[in-house]
Formats: C-alpha cells, sequence, structure tokens
C-alpha cells in the first residue's frame, strides 16, 4: 500500500488499463458465442415446446445484460487512463507557473 497522498505508477496504470480492455475485447465474444450454444442446445438438444422459446428469450436476455455490464469495465480502464492524463497535465502546468512559463 502506497504510504504517500498521490501517488502514480504510469506503467501500472497503463498496465491494468489495458488488462481491462482486453477482459472486455475476450468476454464479450464469448458472451455471444455461448448464447448461440444455448439457442442451439434449445433448438435442438434440449427442446420442450413451451420452455425453450422461454428459456431463449430469458437467456437472451441476461446475456444482453451482461454485455452492458462488461462494457461498463472499459468505463472504469478510461478513468484510471484519464486520472493519469490529468494529474500529469496538472503537474507539468504547475511546473511551468513555478518556472515562469505561462
Amino acid at each position: 500500500m502506497a504510504v504517500n497522498n498521490v501517488q502514480l505508477e504510469y506503467q501500472q496504470i497503463d498496465t491494468v488499463s489495458s488488462q481491462l480492455k482486453n477482459a472486455v475485447e475476450n468476454i464479450s465474444p464469448q458472451l455471444m458465442t455461448l448464447r448461440t450454444s444455448v439457442e442451439n442446445l434449445l433448438s435442438d438438444g434440449l427442446f420442450l415446446q413451451h420452455t425453450s422459446p422461454a428459456m431463449k428469450t430469458a437467456y437472451s436476455q441476461f446475456t444482453d445484460q451482461l454485455q452492458q455490464v462488461v462494457t461498463k469495465i472499459n468505463d472504469f480502464a478510461k478513468q484510471f487512463t484519464d486520472i493519469k492524463i490529468q494529474i500529469d497535465d496538472m503537474d507539468t502546468k504547475m511546473a511551468a507557473q513555478i518556472n515562469g512559463h505561462k
């Protein structure tokens, strides 16, 4: 744990942001593949006249909800990157002001 009030490890911020973005890129296609698998199962391997269509609809809605949640992961990646950029910009501006450059 950091003992300073403010500490930025740029490489660590970039690494975690990339990991989050990669997770979205990997999870989203997996969700779509699973949706297709479930739909195929409910059409061929586990078909019940009334239950299967209901399950397809429920699973499709579930997948849509998961997809929305997964895409929110990108928001965290962006927030981490934005914090890094904003702090770096502030630091640069403050140094320029101290050095007499405006």
